[in-house]
């Protein structure tokens, strides 16, 4: 006999070992974690991308402040430590992932983020919606919380505009009828102020991808929001260390830079690596998610100087891409490396390596880290000679 099944993220609530188990008896960390909460404040951040920076970020500024904080979730320390932990944390800064949140009901965090929305899981889910529905869950409906959501892709953006949502703060990378957008290196903030800009100064270099911008909004509406000075955060954007293999530039020399972005499991996280970069020599493959939408890279043809292809969806990559002439299919990382330095060899120009596999890491290691790990080890092996 039991109350409740609590089920690993790792495992989808649809598994057939499941079926004859009553739905509303199948529960997630998120739920132990959530019977557990007090008088604690919680900052919970979702996402298809870009959870795990903004959760780190808003970790740090709070920490500067209040160092009984804790940071944890989908990344890092575990949920539920939070609760055997001994000592009692005033704030808690929690990554949460769509598998955690499908089965949590009026969660009510203080503040809940959904930073953007695009195809992702769909290995797991019957369709879109469903994953985007799971996102939803984050929201809160209680008049003292508030919802932070992005406006910048057309699903978060259909989010923020329904009326049904209250205590909402949209912001955007670029959308000027957001509550906070950014503009010409100046945040613009309409909503704690009629109309204030705040310029963006010393921005580490572990956030100076564009897309970085969106965190950084996040991170300073929470800020703003729970009235932390604003020192806090120049200082936490200023000294930010990025957490590994994500957008991690792991070696810049005059023939080349090597950016390692093994945290790039979908499509979308890895178009984002692309962006301003030329003479690229690409590296995608390993299990391809349901529907995901490689012809995507087409985009960005004229800044590719070639794409290596490797793992168990390698054909079916290469087929969808449709670039037959500057694509190469390869069966392992260690290939993929050794062809790319015999390229090399012939290329005049400054050359950008980016390793953003689009892909889940499963056929060959065990996850992204350790994909991300032994690129590292490769790309050193190859350095040392």
């Amino acid at each position: 006999r039991y109350n409740n099944i609590y089920i690993t993220p790792g495992v989808s609530i649809f598994d057939k070992k499941f079926l004859e188990v009553s739905k509303l008896k199948i529960k997630r960390d998120l739920n132990l974690y959530h019977q557990h909460l007090k008088n604690e404040k919680v900052v919970a951040i979702t996402g298809t991308n870009g959870k795990s920076t903004t959760t780190k970020l808003i970790g740090d500024i709070l920490k500067r402040k209040f160092q009984n904080t804790f940071v944890g979730g989908n990344i890092g320390d575990a949920l539920c430590n939070s609760i055997v932990n001994k000592s009692r944390f005033l704030y808690h800064v929690i990554e949460l992932s769509s598998f955690q949140l499908e089965t949590i009901k009026n969660f009510e965090p203080k503040i809940s983020i959904i930073l953007n929305l695009s195809k992702d899981h769909l290995d797991r889910y019957k369709n879109f919606n469903d994953y985007i529905n799971a996102k939803k869950n984050i929201l809160n409906s209680k008049n003292k919380n508030i919802n932070l959501i992005s406006i910048d892709d057309q699903y978060s953006k259909k989010i923020f505009n329904d009326n049904k949502i209250k205590n909402k703060i949209s912001f955007s990378l670029n959308n000027n009828s957001a509550d906070v957008y950014f503009s010409n290196g100046f945040i613009v903030d309409r909503f704690f102020y009629k109309h204030k800009i705040f310029k963006l100064n010393n921005i580490s270099s572990d956030l100076s991808n564009y897309y970085n911008i969106q965190n950084i909004l996040a991170a300073y509406i929470v800020c703003k929001y729970l009235k932390i000075p604003v020192k806090y955060f120049t200082e936490s954007v200023k000294k930010f260390k990025g957490l590994p293999f994500r957008s991690s530039i792991i070696f810049n020399s005059k023939s080349k830079i090597i950016i390692n972005n093994s945290k790039a499991t979908n499509v979308s996280s890895a178009l984002l690596t692309l962006d301003n970069k030329k003479n690229i020599y690409l590296i995608l493959g390993g299990i391809a998610k349901k529907e995901d939408e490689f012809h995507n890279f087409n985009k960005y043809k004229d800044n590719i100087i070639k794409i290596y292809i490797y793992g168990k969806s390698r054909s079916l990559i290469k087929r969808q891409i449709g670039l037959p002439k500057i694509s190469k299919v390869l069966t392992s990382l260690d290939n993929v490396v050794n062809n790319i330095w015999k390229d090399l060899s012939s290329f005049d120009c400054k050359a950008t390596i980016i390793f953003a596999p689009a892909c889940a890491s499963f056929d060959q290691f065990e996850n992204f880290e350790k994909r991300g790990k032994y690129f590292n080890k490769l790309i050193l092996k190859k350095i040392k000679k």
